[in-house]
Order: C-alpha cells, then sequence, then structure tokens
C-alpha cells in the first residue's frame, strides 16, 4: 500500500475508517500503543473525551475539518502524554473517505504544566490565568477556595463572572483597548477592588495582573489576595479610633465645665431680667406696648443665644460615625471659636481669627476638623497659663490656601514653646507634659488629619511660643 512509508517515521501514525477502526498502523505505533488494524484507534487511551470526540471525529470525516487532542496512554513503561492531530483523506484510489491521525510526544511539556499547576495550588494567594478574549484557562485551588468555583465549573468561562458592576461590563472594552494601544490600568499596578463569588457575595480583594506570553499567546495573570479580613481589622480600628476620639471630646468638654456654665449663664440671667421686666410691666396697667414689645425680643434673643450655645455642644460632644460632607473649612474655625471664646475669657486671652480669603472647600467630618482644632487651641491656652506671657495673651487662628492646594489651619501662642527634648514626643500616644493630662489628644489628631489625607506638625516661633498647624488636601468625594 502507498501508506507504507510511514513505516519508516519515528512517531505513531495511524488511519481509521469512518466508523473509527483502525485500518492501518505504523511500526511506531504497534511499537508505543500496542493495537492492531480492526480495532478502535481509542483503544490505547485512557482520558479520550468521548462525547467532544464524536463531535470532532463526524465534522473531520463529512466535512473535512482537521482537529486536534491531548490525550495520555498508561503502559508497562509509565504514562506517556500525546498530541494527537487528525485530518480526513482518500484511503484508496477508489476515493473512500478515511482519517489520518499523527501522535507526537509531549510527555515533557505536559509535566512540566502539571508541575507548574501544582506549584500554583500550593500558592496561598488565588492565581487566575486568563487569554486575551478574558476566557479562564487557569484557576488555582486558593481560588476555589475563595470564589467558591469547582475548576470544571470555572475554566473556559468568561473571567467577568467574578466581577461586579461596571467592571462586568467594562471589562471586555478595557482588554480590547489595551491590545489596541498598550496603554495600562491595572495591569502592573496593584489595586484594591471587589470580586463576586460563586453565592454572590462582594469580597474585598487586592489585584495585580501581569501579561505573560505562552507560545506566542498572550496570557495575563492575576494573583487576588483576600482583604476581609483587613477591611475588617481596619473598620474596628476605626471605630475604635472614633470611640478614642468621642472620649477626648467629652472630657474637652469636661474641662471647659466652668466657662461652658458662664457662657450659657449669661443669657439665661437676661432672660430671667426680661421675663421679670415684661411681668412688672404686665402688673401696673396700662401697659406700655412698646416697652414690652422690647422686653420680649430682648428675651427672645437671649433664649436663642442660650439654643446656640446648648446646640453647638451637643453637637460637638455626640458620640456618632464619621460623616463627611463639603465643608467650609473658614465655616467651621468661625463655629469653634464661638465655642471656645469663653473658655479663653476665663484665662485672660484673646482668641484672634486670620482668616484667607476665598478657601476652596473640602471634603471631610466637620466635627473631627473642629476636635483638632479645639485641642490644639486648648493646648495653647494651657501653655499660656503656664509662665507669665510678656509678649500680651493672645492665641492666633490662621487659615490659608499654600501650593498644592493645600488648607492650612494653625493655631500660633505666645506661651514657652515645645522643649527640645520633647519635640519628638509631642504626637506620641499617652506622652503629656499636663499634670492631669492623658496624653491622648494629639495622638487622635494625627489619626484624625492622616484618615483626611492631610499632617500635623508644629515649629517654635522666632518671638515666643509655638504654632501648630495641619493641613487638608484636595480630596476626592468617593474616597
Amino acid at each position: 500500500m502507498k501508506f507504507t512509508a510511514y513505516d519508516n517515521l519515528p512517531c505513531p501514525i495511524f488511519i481509521a475508517d469512518p466508523n473509527g477502526r483502525l485500518t492501518y498502523v505504523n511500526h511506531a505505533w504497534r511499537e508505543y500503543l500496542g493495537s492492531e488494524s480492526g480495532e478502535l484507534w481509542t483503544k490505547p487511551f485512557d482520558d479520550v473525551q468521548q462525547t467532544d470526540l464524536r463531535h470532532a471525529w463526524k465534522n473531520c470525516c463529512e466535512a473535512d475539518e482537521s482537529f486536534t487532542i491531548t490525550s495520555k496512554v498508561s503502559s508497562a513503561s509509565g504514562i506517556r502524554w500525546y498530541d494527537i492531530q487528525c485530518q480526513a483523506i482518500d484511503r484508496d484510489e477508489a476515493g473512500e473517505m478515511g482519517v489520518l491521525g499523527t501522535l507526537q510526544d509531549v510527555t515533557a511539556q505536559t509535566l512540566v504544566t502539571a508541575a507548574t499547576l501544582a506549584i500554583l495550588d500550593t500558592a496561598v494567594d488565588a492565581i487566575i490565568i486568563i487569554d486575551q478574549d478574558g476566557i479562564i484557562d487557569t484557576f488555582n485551588q486558593a481560588a476555589v477556595e475563595m470564589f467558591g468555583y469547582q475548576t470544571d465549573e470555572i475554566i473556559g468561562q468568561s473571567v467577568t463572572k467574578l466581577m461586579p458592576e461596571p467592571h462586568r461590563s467594562q471589562h471586555e472594552v478595557y482588554i480590547e483597548r489595551y491590545l489596541a494601544t498598550g496603554n495600562k490600568k491595572i495591569i502592573g499596578i496593584g489595586r484594591e477592588l471587589e470580586a463576586v463569588d460563586k453565592a454572590g457575595n462582594k469580597i474585598p480583594i487586592h489585584l495585580a495582573v501581569s501579561e505573560i506570553d505562552i507560545e506566542g499567546q498572550r496570557r495575563f495573570t492575576g494573583i487576588i489576595r483576600d482583604l476581609s479580613e483587613q477591611r475588617a481589622d481596619r473598620e474596628a480600628l476605626a471605630e475604635h479610633r472614633q470611640r478614642l476620639a468621642h472620649v477626648d471630646r467629652l472630657s474637652s468638654m469636661g474641662e471647659m465645665t466652668a466657662s461652658i456654665a458662664h457662657e450659657i449663664n449669661q443669657p439665661l440671667t437676661a432672660i430671667s431680667m426680661y421675663a421679670q421686666a415684661g411681668i412688672k410691666l404686665i402688673e401696673r396697667g396700662n401697659t406700655d406696648l412698646e416697652k414690652l414689645q422690647s422686653a420680649l425680643d430682648k428675651l427672645n434673643t437671649q433664649s436663642l443665644r442660650a439654643g446656640a450655645v446648648i446646640e453647638r455642644i451637643q453637637r460637638f460632644a455626640r458620640a456618632q460615625e464619621s460623616q463627611r460632607e463639603i465643608m467650609d473649612v473658614n465655616e467651621l474655625v468661625i463655629d469653634l471659636v464661638k465655642l471656645t471664646e469663653s473658655d479663653a475669657r476665663l484665662h485672660d486671652i484673646e482668641l484672634v481669627l486670620d482668616l484667607g480669603e476665598a478657601l476652596p472647600t473640602r471634603f471631610g467630618d466637620p466635627i473631627q476638623i473642629q476636635q483638632v482644632a479645639l485641642n490644639l487651641i486648648r493646648n495653647a491656652i494651657d501653655a499660656m497659663n503656664e509662665i507669665h506671657c510678656a509678649n500680651g495673651r493672645s492665641i492666633t487662628i490662621r487659615t490659608r490656601l499654600a501650593p498644592q492646594d493645600l488648607i492650612v489651619v494653625s493655631v500660633s501662642d505666645l506661651g514657652p514653646g515645645v522643649a527640645e527634648e520633647q519635640a519628638d514626643l509631642v504626637f506620641t500616644p499617652f506622652h503629656t507634659t499636663k499634670k492631669d493630662g492623658m496624653g491622648m489628644g494629639l495622638s487622635i489628631c494625627r489619626s484624625i488629619i492622616a484618615e483626611h489625607g492631610g499632617s500635623i506638625d508644629f515649629y517654635n516661633n522666632d518671638d515666643a511660643g509655638a504654632t501648630f498647624f495641619f493641613n487638608l488636601p484636595e480630596v476626592s468625594t468617593d474616597e
């Protein structure tokens, strides 16, 4: 026969009829696989997928569509893996159709791949490899545990199954844009995102993507770390900081009790006086309505004044979760000075406002920002009470727009300044120079400002005292 030339080739070769029966095998086939003519060509192979194979075999015989499958053979010499490529041929001179199959031993490559997969399965992080169409072809054991999909459920599916909106809808567009332009958005850059598991639950993750080339084909490897525990820890820490901040606010209110009582007592005394005056006018008979109306107007004004003081105290001391909003820093400072000026007057200290003009707004928690400024003002008051201030008794609160669009809020006193040996310790938790201090105020302030993307620091003034300041950068309202 004309196919006997195949006997001299080192790779196994077979010819089969449309029913899959062997009509010819070469020497290498008989040596490595052992089956003979008349038998089904699939007999030596352990893991041929029969359903997929029947469809491919039919298309090969009827529509001349070649196909390639990979299968293994178990023998006394061990397990070998072969790529089996099949194509339709004219089997004889009469033109009867047959299928020619050639086998290539890919055992070495397959074992390397298997070893690689085994290594991937030992990784702590989830590792997913997709092709340039976004189809998953590798899904390690950590990914199985994280997302709840078994490998046979997810391999061959689009990676968008693991994404929430809007990333799910945008992913295909992103890949197409990257392949066309090379413009990277995630590749090579670690990002915190959210993924979706099989049950539809969202998982906070850190995703790092790299690009690899496998036999001329682009692949993208995603290394995914579950951040659920870290996020829970961050939320617990934030809650703890909020509780500490609330305690600090209550402590400040406690220390200002005398001045607050004085601040409220003034309008209450006035209310009593105007009420008594109104009563006397009525008791006299033939009431002077103009004088009575004046007394009532003043009574109303003083009641509103007392109510405003109480409202500011309640708002500042209230325990609540951090609530961020668009805020005018100058308005926050003005409102805070109204709360603290009675305490300053009680210590014979003047609060001087020096506000920058046309400052941009900021996005943050206004109560927390006021808490920081209040802490700095009260520290300045305490510092000036320690010594005789030869340069006067005033504290200046400034706001300015600095380079890089930073809003800087500063509090300058005329006290003794910060001693050199204390300079590196002022923001350290539990460090204090006050007799009854907890040493948490400035530490809490630093945490609050850091959460707003800014920083806090100080310097000693040239003439007297110290200036403590913090800055607030522009941040996205989505943060």
